[in-house]
Formats: structure tokens, sequence, C-alpha cells
């Protein structure tokens, strides 16, 4: 059971990346899934896993793990509407202090 489980009042929706189509020119996704997660807005600049200096919109705590190609919708985002998609800056996995399994993620958007 995850530490921030009882904390996760909202909901984003992941499309996860499958592979890369037409001789690499396009991505596919999964159909988008509903994770529990918990928003939390602030602007502040962070450094992205590219090394660049980027403003974040704030961080989402969530119990889905995240890849680096994958998109996901901000909670209040319609999954249907691709332009309101977001690609994580960061993500940063957290494991359960007891057993080391993984716990939830915290991710920079």
């Amino acid at each position: 059971m995850s530490l921030i489980a009882e904390d996760l009042k909202e909901t984003l929706h992941l499309r996860r990346f499958v592979r890369m189509v037409d001789n690499g020119r396009r991505e596919e996704f999964s159909e988008p899934e509903p994770h529990p997660c918990r928003w939390e807005p602030g602007a502040r600049l962070v450094k992205s896993a590219e090394g660049k200096q980027v403003v974040c919109e704030g961080t989402l705590f969530t119990t889905a793990r995240l890849g680096p190609r994958d998109l996901l919708w901000l909670p209040g985002a319609n999954p249907a509407d691709y332009t309101a998609s977001r690609r994580a800056l960061n993500s940063y996995e957290r494991k359960d202090l007891e057993t080391g399994a993984f716990d939830h993620s915290e991710v920079v958007v």
C-alpha cells in the first residue's frame, strides 16, 4: 500500500509510449489510462532530464510509473485533446522505506 495513496484525490490520464512506426517518423501510444494523483501547481525554474533550465508548471504525485516518452494530461484536462498533453520534465521514483519497493512517482511537469 502506498504511503501517499490517501492523499491522491485527483485523476491524471496517461498514454504510454509503445513504439515508433512509419520508419521512425511517428510515435504510437496506448489508450489513455486513468491514475490517481495530487497536483501541486507552482511555476519554478528546474533542470530537465536533458539538462536544460526550464520553467515548470508544477509537480504531480502519483502511484503510476512514468517513462520519459509517455504523455500525460493534468487533472481536469480531456485526454481526447492531444494538444493538452504534457511530457514530464523530470520524474523521480520514491521507494517504500521498509520494503524498498516502488511507492510513488514525483513528476515535474
